[in-house]
Order: C-alpha cells, then structure tokens, then sequence
C-alpha cells in the first residue's frame, strides 16, 4: 500500500465528501477515487458505504482508518528520525586557505574525501593569511592551509609544500633566456607582485632591505592571472611563488628561478578543538601522500 493513498484514505474520512476532500489534496475526485478503489482492492475489504451520497466507513473502514492513522504517523516519525540521524552524521569542515585551493591540488584532495566520506561538509574560507589567522584565533577555522616561513611544528601540523619565488617573463623580454635572475639584475625593473602583505611581499622586501636594493613594484595584484598578463602587456618582470607560476603560466610565459632563495611553506594545521573522525582521517592522510609526494620531487 502507498502511503499516499493511506493519507488520501484518511482525509476523505475526514471529509466526507469526496468533493472537499479532492480539493484539500489538490488531486481530481477521480483520482481520489481509483485510490480508494485500490486501497480496498488490497487490503480485500470493503471501505466506504457507496449505498448512501454522504460518504461512510464500513465497519472495515473504521478498522482500516484507525490503524491507517498509526502507519501515517509512524511514517512521519520514521522520517524525522532518519533525518536527525543522518543529519548527526554529517561533518561539517571550515576550512581555511590562503589562496591556494586550485593551483595546489587542494581542490582534488577534497573531492576523492568526499566521493568515500560523502557525509563530510567541506565550507571554504579562501583569503589572506592575516584574516585567516584571526579567523583561527575565533575558532572558525578547522584545518587551515597557509603560507608560512618555517616548516610545520606540532603535532597536527603538516608541511604540504615548501617552494621558492621565481621570476616570470614574457618569452619575447631580454631575460627570457637567463638560467638564473638575481636581485641585481632587477635593478630599474619594473616588478609585478601579489600584494605587500603577502609573505611572498614582506620576504622580498626584507631581503631589498638586507641588500639595500631598492626595488621599483609598479603593479601589484592578489590574482596571479592579472600578473602574468601584465607581464605579456608591458616590460617587467612577475615574481611570484613557483608552484602558483607553473600552475597559471602559459606557452607566451617564461619561468626562470630567482636568486638568493625566497621559501616558504604551504603547512596544514588541523586546530585542536577538531574531532578526528573516520572522515577527516582520511583527509588528513591523504594530505600526507601528498606531502610525502613532494617532498620526493623536490
């Protein structure tokens, strides 16, 4: 029996009429009838007194009507308490990256988690590492990727990749052939970078400042794409972190590394109040192949 029907059932009796009641389910009276026709036909007996225009319960139908009454209401408790349980199981991640979801196989992480844990939520907060940082500080962050000097410390803390600034030049530019470009060779360039409170930013500026250089940035962007196409439009060169280079460069674009070594680290720290599931372990995990990974192709 569908339950439908029992529902149908119960407000023609209600009803007792099948004109009104046809209207309350929003289905034609013929419809409504043809599913009583069913119902009894089921069930083998006799429900509605068709000798009279008023509709009647049989003796059947009064029978049929209480317990009908009890299947629709265990029916609703029956779903609530499937959406309860299945809502206490879901897990929900905030996780918090510092403009690294795609270019860093972040993205892919996630997905092949998600395709065995489906009950997993991941909630992306993409942004700067100073908001990010308070982000953590409120508590709103779970598991954090960020761009930091050192390698990871602690316990649940794990560096992902660890990688130098390099330099990024038309093909068509005078240094599209160097092997190398150092910070002397720079000297009344023009400069593209990700903006001065980026790591990146504050490491190059401190490394002009040891070396008194004084650098000429005449455009800075947070979006690597509009730094590379300023590169293809003018004369200057991008400095930006390598794997975010080799991820977004095209054929037009040139790679060459930058001396002395500008490192930093991609580290993932999974806070402290976090409940490690099966879920989040297996994340967790698979973020360690992939350290392992690179950490061999370095």
């Amino acid at each position: 029996m569908e339950i439908t029907h029992i529902n149908e059932f119960i407000t023609l009796a209600q009803c007792k009429n099948y004109f009104k009641a046809s209207q309350s389910l929003y289905i034609a009276q013929s419809t409504l009838s043809k599913h009583i026709v069913s119902l009894e036909n089921e069930c083998g007996y006799q429900l509605i007194d068709r000798s009279n225009k008023q509709i009647k319960l049989t003796e059947a139908g009064e029978l049929f009507l209480h317990y009908a009454q009890l299947i629709v209401q265990n029916d609703k408790e029956l779903k609530e308490n499937l959406q309860q349980q299945t809502a206490s199981e879901i897990t929900a991640i905030n996780l918090g990256t510092s403009r690294v979801m795609i270019e860093y196989g972040i993205t892919e992480i996630v997905s092949e988690t998600i395709k065995v844990y489906p009950n997993l939520r991941f909630k992306v907060h993409e942004g700067f590492e100073p908001d990010l940082h308070q982000m953590i500080d409120e508590g709103k962050i779970d598991i954090s990727f960020l761009r930091e000097r050192t390698p990871a410390v602690g316990v649940q803390s794990y560096t992902f990749i660890k990688e130098n600034l390099c330099a990024v030049v038309d093909q068509g530019h005078a240094y599209a052939t160097e092997s190398v470009i150092t910070l002397d060779m720079l000297k009344d360039i023009e400069l593209y970078m990700t903006p001065d409170f980026t790591l990146e930013h504050e490491l190059f500026l401190s490394l002009c400042k040891r070396e008194q250089f004084y650098p000429i940035i005449s455009f800075t962007a947070p979006r690597i794409e509009n730094l590379l196409a300023m590169v293809h439009a003018g004369e200057g060169v991008a400095l930006i972190m390598e794997q975010q280079a080799r991820y977004f460069a095209d054929k037009n674009s040139v790679m060459i590394p930058f001396k002395p070594n500008i490192t930093t680290y991609i580290n993932m720290t999974v806070e402290d109040h976090v409940n490690i599931n099966d879920g989040i372990a297996h994340f967790i995990n698979l973020v360690k192949l992939d350290c392992i990974a690179n950490c061999e192709n370095e």
